[in-house]
């Protein structure tokens, strides 16, 4: 398996095989995001977009995660913000591993990531931490 970034350039070309894995994870954004939105940053390169291939199986992509550079006033992170795909217990020590490589090589003091509760039990093998937990409240007028 490989994790491979994918040029601006080629974003179109992948698109059809990784919009309906990245969605998945949009669609819990409860309408904060929607894939078109995803689609548009990448193009502009706010986000990154990765790809996890298994090369054994006719480089069929079977994971997609973006990342962004934040700059803090004192230090600078990557985030990944969307992640999908299957599989993830095969690919996740490689993406690990070239994502950490190129957030060093970007400057970028530590990883940052969002998402569900049940990802601590999958990351803490890894040395993530929780940071804080977010909390909403829907508010409906009328």
């Amino acid at each position: 398996m490989i994790c491979t970034a994918v040029p601006r350039e080629a974003i179109d070309i992948v698109w059809g095989d990784v919009s309906n894995m990245l969605n998945k994870a949009i669609v819990t954004s409860a309408g904060k995001y929607h894939i078109d939105d995803i689609y548009r940053h990448l193009n502009e390169g706010y986000y990154n977009l990765w790809l996890i291939i298994d090369d054994k199986k006719d480089e069929k992509v079977i994971a997609a995660i973006t990342t962004r550079i934040i700059e803090y006033p004192s230090k600078k992170a990557m985030a990944m913000d969307w992640i999908g795909g299957r599989r993830m217990m095969e690919w996740l020590p490689i993406a690990m591993e070239r994502l950490t490589s190129f957030a060093k090589d970007c400057g970028c003091s530590h990883l940052e990531g969002y998402g569900r509760k049940a990802w601590s039990k999958v990351l803490k093998k890894y040395n993530w931490k929780p940071e804080y937990i977010a909390y909403r409240m829907e508010i409906n007028n009328g």
